[in-house]
């Protein structure tokens, strides 16, 4: 007669084994469990935690996962609504244990699962032509691109599992550097994560990998529709370079995506404002707030010119409090303020804003600038941290600097317009006898010298 498993005495020990803070009695409790219950009936246990593998394996090690479900399979017992979930791959241990697995047991429904393994711990103790093989819903996330170019040095061939790359910013991963990691990785996707930002998913760029076509599509609009139609004069400063240059793109971005009004009514964790929250912007001719500060962000990195963007929040028409996302742009030595969403209509109109390059005092000001105080109840509602109506919410970072600086909207809009007359003429006048001093950004010496550190060739090679 088969004996029911008691799920209850299993829920008791478990509890008992998560709450205890003494190491030395939590291996015993630990060990009383595997003694009385054998992984079969932990696992069935397991099946009814949202997180199963995760409730397992802080009992049992990964292989007892893979022999029970073996097990199970060769009982005829349906093992889909485990094998058909994500498992986590983490330690040198683990990653053998799936290599072992990939190298000797025969296809079965185990293969359906997702793994991920987090950073490089699987090019280094991991059979990965096998488990590729084995497991073609395999993939390495977390790799940051400083880890993929040392290993690209090495010269060996990483190829069977797909990665995902994690980057700062796409200035970090031109397409040139990109076909040479390519020619090592099978580069599944890329993740934009801002180094600068705080730990809240929702506040760090892409909320999701962007796929590698994607990103490629993405790059290629910066470089061929607005890097490459950039122009300097070189014998300026640095601070009036990085002016002249944030001024061309902050123009060509503004005319070339339009808002989202349809998104931004949509809820903040939707479909539509996940995508017109970040690069795709660029692809798709829409944003709202949070995808202009994102794409900002990147495509002035692209020029070497910093940048952070500020997820805090203003205050409407009725006086209601929402969301809102710009930047801090560095010109020189100096941090501006920057809100492209708000500008947008007066650059495409031709007409000076004051929302461009503004001091703290210029920018706050037209705001309605009002400090709450930790505690303070608002609207029967307890301020958790200090927030600044126009400014940035401290739960989300501490990326705010002091913008003490303000550039006039009258010199930027002179600026924006000059640099369109430019565009449309410089071709026409081959002298060049009305752009004196004026170049191309692209090719330039100070491009160079900002890419030098990056040394995108030398790195790979």
């Amino acid at each position: 007669m088969k004996t029911e498993i008691n799920y209850e005495l299993i829920n008791d020990m478990y509890i008992s084994w998560l709450n205890e803070r003494d190491a030395f009695i939590q291996r015993k409790i630990k060990d009383d469990i595997k003694s009385k219950f054998s992984p079969y009936e932990f696992l069935m246990y397991c099946e009814r935690y949202s997180s199963p593998f995760k409730t397992f394996r802080n009992i049992f090690p990964l292989c007892y996962l893979f022999e029970t479900l073996k097990q199970m399979q060769k009982q005829g017992k349906d093992i889909s609504n485990f094998t058909h979930q994500s498992l986590l791959i983490e330690t040198p241990e683990e990653i053998r244990t799936v290599s072992n697995f990939a190298k000797r047991e025969p296809s079965s429904e185990i293969n359906n699962f997702g793994l991920i393994f987090k950073g490089q711990n699987i090019f280094e103790y991991g059979d990965i032509k096998s488990i590729g093989e084995k497991f073609p819903y395999a993939y390495a996330n977390n790799l940051s691109i400083q880890q993929v170019e040392q290993m690209v040095k090495s010269g060996k061939d990483y190829k069977g599992i797909p990665i995902t790359i994690t980057i700062d910013n796409i200035s970090e991963l031109p397409l040139e550097k990109l076909s040479y990691i390519e020619e090592c990785f099978d580069v599944d996707g890329i993740k934009i994560v801002a180094k600068n930002r705080a730990a809240h998913n929702a506040h760090q760029g892409e909320c999701t990998p962007l796929n590698l076509r994607a990103y490629k599509q993405i790059r290629n609009v910066v470089d061929n529709e607005i890097l490459n139609n950039l122009y300097i004069d070189p014998n300026l400063n640095r601070m009036n370079i990085d002016l002249q240059l944030s001024a061309q793109i902050l123009d060509k971005l503004a005319n070339k995506i339009e808002y989202d009004f349809d998104a931004a009514e949509k809820p903040r964790f939707s479909k539509e404002s996940k995508m017109a929250s970040g690069l795709v912007g660029l692809l798709t001719g829409k944003s709202i707030c949070k995808g202009y500060s994102e794409i900002l962000r990147n495509v002035l990195g692209c020029v070497g010119i910093d940048s952070v963007v500020i997820d805090g929040v203003v205050l409407d028409d009725n006086g209601e409090e929402r969301d809102h996302s710009w930047n801090l742009v560095k010109l020189g030595d100096f941090w501006l303020n920057v809100d492209l969403t708000n500008a947008r209509e007066n650059i495409c109109a031709g007409k000076p804003t004051g929302n461009l390059f503004m001091s703290d005092m210029a920018f706050y000001d037209t705001r309605k600038k009002v400090t709450l105080e930790k505690g303070k109840q608002i609207n029967g509602k307890s301020m958790e941290s200090t927030v600044m109506i126009g400014g940035h919410v401290k739960a989300y970072g501490t990326n705010n600097k002091q913008c003490k600086v303000n550039i006039s909207p009258a010199l930027t809009s002179s600026l924006i317009q000059k640099s369109r007359l430019y565009a449309e003429n410089y071709e026409k006048d081959s002298k060049n006898t009305n752009y004196k001093g004026i170049i191309p950004y692209v090719g330039s010496t100070i491009e160079q010298t900002r890419s030098s550190s990056k040394n995108i060739s030398g790195i790979i090679k």
